[in-house]
């Protein structure tokens, strides 16, 4: 009987819940091909080492959010709603898988410098969504750049906190109010009379 086919899938998920649990640095190629159920062999088919497969998964999920990002824009939502969507579209794909976000946490300071600026960078994506509702008279005339790691550090900080066990329960259900915050700080709608640092 030859030896069942390898899935590439499998080992990548492997590898993804083990960074998260043990680290990067405490995770072997051993430990990687042990949960996958594959030889150590195998796994460097398909990729060059562990480093290989740190990168692999960054960019596959980091894009991947770019993506989500992306597709709400297509649907041409006033600036609020398009917030409001975005914050709980994030948080409930955190809360069916939180693996994915507490990796990106885990190893985006080393990977951050090579992200491209295309469309495929959901940061860019952000701050095109500002620099177009600044455009549009929907929030008012800010340092955009500013603005949007200020939202980013709210939805990111409360993925952190949930990590931590500060956060309590699934994440969807705080998605209004880091939504109003983020709205908020952006001088958004209901709160456009908020003041906004230039």
């Amino acid at each position: 009987m030859g030896r069942p086919p390898m899935k590439r899938d499998a080992i990548e998920r492997a590898a993804l819940e083990l960074f998260v649990e043990k680290g990067v640095d405490g995770t072997s190629i051993r430990d990687i091909a042990e949960r996958s159920g594959v030889t150590e062999g195998a796994l460097y088919r398909h990729h060059k080492g562990k480093d290989d497969l740190v990168r692999a998964l960054f960019f596959e999920h980091y894009e991947g959010f770019a993506d989500l990002i992306g597709s709400l824009m297509g649907n041409n939502y006033p600036f609020n709603q398009l917030i409001r969507e975005l914050v709980e579209t994030l948080f409930t794909f955190h809360d069916k898988d939180p693996y994915i976000f507490d990796f990106i946490i885990l190893v985006r300071h080393k990977l951050l410098d090579e992200v491209r600026k295309d469309g495929k960078n959901p940061v860019e994506l952000l701050y095109r969504i500002m620099e177009s509702a600044a455009a549009n008279g929907e929030i008012p005339e800010q340092d955009t750049q500013l603005t949007t790691q200020l939202m980013i550090g709210m939805v990111m900080q409360t993925v952190v906190g949930h990590h931590f066990g500060r956060v309590k329960g699934p994440l969807r259900q705080h998605s209004q109010r880091i939504a109003d915050c983020c709205l908020m700080v952006a001088g958004a709608g209901d709160f456009a009379n908020a003041e906004v640092e230039e």
